[in-house]
């Protein structure tokens, strides 16, 4: 059945008398019927919606929109709101993990073909990995995919030092996600799923992974949950199932790399796809967070003291980031001897005397004599 989510979750608002959630989804719906040229359809629910908003005004000062629940303790949100037209992120994933990602972002989008079918819609994703890798991005190019508001939990207020507060907080963030068409992103997942045979917590942390597990059951299938961790082999076994995809973000191969330079240099083309390519090899075991670090900075600093950006703008930085030059040698040829040496290891043959040599502004007989005094000694 077409509008399958929407329509359960206005039956759903009705049944609970969540004039609310029938409201929004119920908007939503509207939205849907106009992309598909159903104006009919849509003038009939919009005149609906209109008749009830007006039937129901509340007092001057007043919004009907729902509030987001806030830390009783700090007062403060629990969790931030991106909308669609504020989510401009870009995102770079190797083909692998794009596959996957977009296979999650489809089973969505044909909800109404799966629930016809009696297979039901995959809406839980939980996505880890090493840090930097774009996990936290992969949340806001799903709700953006979606078209719909990210709703981002902000750790700072949702943990309380408060006896039973922070599954409290908990509660009330997913029945805040349930009222509206959302994505519910729940970063930095460890901190509140950690393993319960943990000797060294104490039974607060329990009792919030317990209240954490029958959120998640109560959750409506037709709601998005996302989580993320750094730290997959902390979080409690049973926390793993109540997860239909399991999506682990791995380092950027090469093919996403040379995207991203193209990326984070905006798009200048200052770099030869062979240079990019060579980039891509001495990036290898980086993160796309410390891709993006190495090339904006040597992009910034090209921009601001007014030089050229060339391939031994990214490698300078790229030898501060590794840490391979040491900090009090004042010699030209020891700096330059570790330079070559470092980038004849990375790999030689693409790494070639002469290629070494034309990077780092030397001559090939240059390199060739320092990496022998190397090898000597």
């Amino acid at each position: 059945m077409k509008y399958s989510i929407e329509i359960g979750k206005i039956v759903e608002g009705a049944l609970k008398h969540d004039q609310l959630k029938v409201m929004n989804y119920t908007k939503q719906l509207i939205a849907k019927l106009e992309d598909d040229n159903e104006s009919r359809a849509a003038s009939k629910f919009s005149k609906l919606l209109t008749t009830q908003s007006e039937a129901t005004l509340t007092a001057m000062g007043m919004s009907k929109d729902l509030p987001m629940p806030v830390d009783s303790e700090s007062r403060v949100a629990l969790a931030d709101v991106i909308y669609p037209n504020e989510n401009n992120i870009e995102v770079i994933l190797s083909k692998s993990n794009a596959d996957k990602l977009n296979s999650f972002i489809l089973s969505y989008q044909n909800a109404d073909k799966l629930n016809s079918l009696g297979i039901g819609v995959s809406n839980t994703l939980l996505l880890y990995g090493p840090p930097g890798c774009g996990k936290t991005k992969c949340a806001y190019l799903i709700a953006k995919q979606l078209n719909l508001p990210l709703i981002v939990a902000r750790l700072d207020s949702l943990i309380s030092s408060y006896l039973g507060t922070t599954a409290k907080n908990i509660r009330m963030l997913f029945e805040y996600a349930q009222k509206t068409p959302c994505v519910l992103f729940l970063d930095e997942f460890d901190a509140i799923a950690k393993a319960r045979d943990d000797s060294n917590e104490l039974g607060e942390l329990k009792r919030v992974v317990n209240s954490l597990l029958q959120n998640v059951d109560a959750m409506s299938k037709d709601s998005l949950l996302l989580a993320a961790t750094n730290h997959e082999q902390l979080l409690d076994s049973a926390v793993w199932r109540r997860f239909d995809y399991k999506l682990e973000i791995e380092l950027p191969d090469a093919d996403a790399i040379v995207k991203m330079i193209d990326l984070f240099t905006n798009r200048s083309n200052a770099l030869s796809p062979k240079e990019k390519m060579e980039l891509a090899v001495v990036f290898q075991e980086l993160s796309g967070a410390d891709v993006e670090e190495i090339v904006k900075k040597a992009f910034r600093n090209s921009v601001i003291h007014g030089e050229e950006f060339t391939r031994l703008s990214v490698y300078e930085e790229l030898f501060i980031f590794k840490n391979i030059l040491p900090q009090n040698c004042n010699s030209s040829k020891e700096l330059l001897k570790i330079k070559a040496i470092f980038l004849r290891e990375c790999d030689k043959k693409i790494f070639s005397l002469q290629n070494i040599a034309d990077i780092l502004g030397s001559s090939k007989t240059t390199i060739q004599k320092l990496i022998k005094e190397a090898d000597e000694t």
